[in-house]
């Protein structure tokens, strides 16, 4: 057990004796800080963060009251213990002043060895409870930031501030928002050619990768669902920028794509639909939470990553009219779409060679 951190400020060598003598011949393992004034008592405080304080009030330079408001203002020193050596009257004014700037405890000169070994003692007990409460506290904190963390791995960060403020979050509508909808491409096929410890290593990469893209264009991923992967822009915070950001990390994601697969054994590519529209986004259920978008421009996404062709970006006519003056387009022929009729549809014009 590490011993137990005194410092004396003392500016009357006498005294500073007295106590250092006294102090000594106590039953607890403790190392001795010596000062003669504030100044240096605070550095040597700031360095050492001593278990206890026994300090004058009246002192050249700096009076113990002002040494001691100087602990109290940090934070990191403000619950360190400290007792006031005092000849000076301890009028209820006096008591008052102290307290106040963080005495907790006062020995009166002349010293009674007694009362000093007694109210040390006690004042020792008390900074061994403060250091266990602070480990605890600390311990506390770190498990709050680790399922703060977690949670925001879940959760967009405002709905995650929402819960752990409020304790619920209610569904949200949300009139401009794009949605990123991609399938990769022949994967049942692939599942039964790949072991599964790789295959599964392979889409985890694969969706490390697009969450890294998603955060680089203020993208918010929604969900995988198997090799599906769905992102939204425009919420929970509205992004004027929506349409934009999502096409870009479209693009980046099939590049990154072209550039894996020049370094993979296993190649991968994709489908990818994009709308536009008004969604509603909210938790589903009470225990796993899971955050979900559900409208219109959702299904549209997915049926025009359906009716897309490998490694292209597939966009409504909504989302085009938002972007024609941003990027290169390929109009297509219309197309009838499940649910949706005869839909006018672009590509956007690939950046990269995309060989596959």
């Amino acid at each position: 057990m590490k011993p137990s951190k005194i410092l004396i400020v003392e500016d009357d060598p006498i005294y500073g004796k007295i106590i250092q003598h006294i102090l000594e011949n106590l039953d607890h393992d403790i190392k001795l800080l010596k000062s003669n004034n504030g100044f240096d008592a605070l550095k040597i405080v700031e360095k050492e963060l001593p278990d206890l304080i026994l300090t004058d009030w009246d002192m050249p330079k700096m009076s113990g009251i002002e040494f001691c408001k100087k602990i109290q203002a940090n934070k990191e020193l403000k619950y360190i213990p400290v007792i006031m050596c005092t000849g000076i009257n301890t009028s209820s004014e006096n008591l008052q002043t102290a307290f106040e700037s963080g005495v907790v405890d006062f020995i009166r000169k002349p010293i009674d060895k007694m009362e000093l070994i007694s109210r040390v003692n006690s004042m020792l007990k008390l900074s061994e409870s403060y250091q266990t409460i602070k480990k605890q506290k600390e311990e506390i904190e770190a498990e709050k930031e680790k399922s703060d963390k977690l949670l925001l791995n879940i959760l967009p960060q405002k709905i995650a501030n929402d819960l752990k403020e409020f304790g619920k979050t209610e569904p949200e509508l949300f009139k401009e928002v794009t949605v990123f909808y991609s399938d990769i491409v022949d994967f049942t096929a692939k599942t039964l050619k790949i072991p599964s410890n790789i295959l599964l290593n392979e889409l985890n990469d694969i969706i490390k990768g697009f969450d890294a893209i998603m955060d680089k264009h203020h993208c918010e991923k929604i969900k995988t669902v198997g090799d599906a992967y769905v992102a939204v822009c425009g919420l929970p915070i509205p992004d004027p920028k929506h349409a934009e950001n999502i096409i870009n990390a479209a693009i980046d994601a099939m590049a990154f794509l072209v550039d894996r697969n020049k370094k993979s054994k296993y190649k991968w590519t994709i489908r990818l639909g994009v709308d536009t529209g008004e969604v509603v986004g909210g938790i589903i259920g009470t225990k796993k939470y899971i955050y979900d978008v559900f409208g219109d421009p959702v299904n549209t996404a997915s049926r025009l990553e359906k009716n897309s062709k490998t490694m292209r970006i597939h966009i409504s006519d909504t989302t085009y009219k938002l972007v024609k003056d941003k990027f290169e387009f390929e109009e297509q022929a219309p197309l009838e779409v499940k649910g949706k009729g005869i839909m006018k549809m672009y590509f956007v014009k690939p950046t990269c060679k995309l060989s596959f």
